[in-house]
């Protein structure tokens, strides 16, 4: 009894063979493009490099130059202040979208028309996303829309932070919206009877029954625009300021570290920045899984 007890749980010769064959090839994959590429920027972070010849050891001297540079602590808080705004701005109305067209008597027509108007941003590139929102600021459209002077130097260049705030988060909502419609439309419709039945309204069935049963769905949102601050961040501000980024002051981590990469040609000292900024992201993605974690908890 012992022995047959002691093999319950153990795959069998067949599953093995289904794990690695569908197991391994991801996970070499993974560890070939992710694993490995950070391996080695945490250790040519160590070294003054250009990104060919010969490596020179330099031990801490990067971390201690970007630590102390000024440019890099206001790229941080740019970053930080855009994460914070968008997630914010983000899951307000992805939830009220989502809750709307499920909850609110919408027809089928209805529900699918503004389904697809929701999600137009995620279908655009983020070229077009942004040349369109450019080209609506500097051709003083947005001046005639709300009846406000342009600034001599144009919105974009005047007030990037906001501009890139509103947009990054116009362009996050379709698709988040469309998961968390999925999990809503999960949750039984029983609840929803019996919280009618002792007289619970709209408001009160979104704050006790909806929301905490999609905080696992708001958890992955939340973390998702969290690891890709970087790349999203830094591909606003190019394709809004460009070259005039430079002499604007304004910049944000992605853009500091691909300057000193690809412009400067000190990839050592763009690798230890990406470390810095990869420690930035792991703590932050702690945090907000702790907090949410937490309040599914209670």
């Amino acid at each position: 009894m012992k022995q047959k007890m002691s093999r319950i749980g153990r795959p069998s010769s067949g599953q093995w063979g289904f794990m690695l064959l569908f197991g391994l090839p991801p996970f070499l994959l993974f560890t070939f493009v992710t694993v490995v590429p950070m391996i080695s920027s945490a250790y040519q972070s160590f070294f003054d490099y250009s990104g060919y010849g010969d490596m020179t050891w330099v031990g801490l001297d990067n971390y201690r130059r970007i630590l102390t540079d000024p440019i890099f602590g206001g790229a941080v808080v740019n970053d930080v202040i855009i994460l914070f705004f968008k997630v914010i701005i983000v899951l307000v109305l992805a939830v009220t979208f989502a809750v709307s067209l499920t909850r609110l008597n919408f027809g089928h027509s209805e529900t699918n028309v503004l389904r697809f108007v929701y999600y137009i941003p995620n279908i655009l590139s983020s070229v077009v996303i942004a040349k369109v929102w450019k080209y609506f600021f500097d051709l003083e459209l947005f001046s005639l829309v709300t009846g406000l002077t342009t600034p001599e130097n144009g919105w974009v260049s005047t007030y990037p932070l906001p501009i890139i705030i509103f947009v990054a988060s116009w362009c996050g909502i379709g698709a988040y919206m469309v998961i968390l419609i999925a999990a809503i439309n999960n949750i039984s419709k029983e609840l929803y009877e019996a919280a009618e039945m002792d007289g619970a309204g709209q408001f009160r069935q979104l704050f006790s029954i909806t929301l905490p049963a999609i905080l696992p769905q708001v958890r992955y949102i939340a973390i998702s625009m969290l690891t890709s601050i970087i790349g999203s961040n830094m591909n606003f501000v190019k394709l809004f300021l460009g070259e005039s980024m430079h002499g604007s002051g304004f910049t944000v981590m992605g853009v500091y570290e691909y300057d000193y990469a690809f412009s400067r040609y000190e990839l050592g000292y763009a690798n230890a920045a990406a470390v810095i900024l990869m420690a930035i992201v792991i703590a932050l993605s702690y945090v907000f899984n702790y907090v949410i974690t937490r309040k599914e908890k209670s």
